[in-house]
């Protein structure tokens, strides 16, 4: 079962075409400062290559009108 959550897409602490990029950058950040809130990795739910870094504090319930939000599927947690 997958789970699905909304971000905007300018919250994004990184960016990459692939999985092990995205986990690389995120475990980056992790060691270079202390994190506010556990960090998820996620694919973009319409394409199959667009893997992005967010902190799980700032997702958002359900697709909010006044900022844009973009659906993903999470792919890996990562605890502080």
């Amino acid at each position: 079962m997958s789970e699905d959550v909304f971000f905007n897409p300018g919250d994004a602490i990184a960016n990459a075409h692939d999985f092990a990029g995205a986990m690389q950058s995120a475990e980056i950040f992790k060691q270079k400062a202390p994190l506010q809130s556990p960090l998820i990795i996620v694919e973009a739910a319409d394409r199959k290559d667009a893997f992005a870094v967010y902190f799980e504090k700032d997702a958002h319930i359900a697709s909010k009108r006044d900022v844009p939000v973009i659906q993903y599927h999470i792919r890996q947690r990562l605890e502080p």
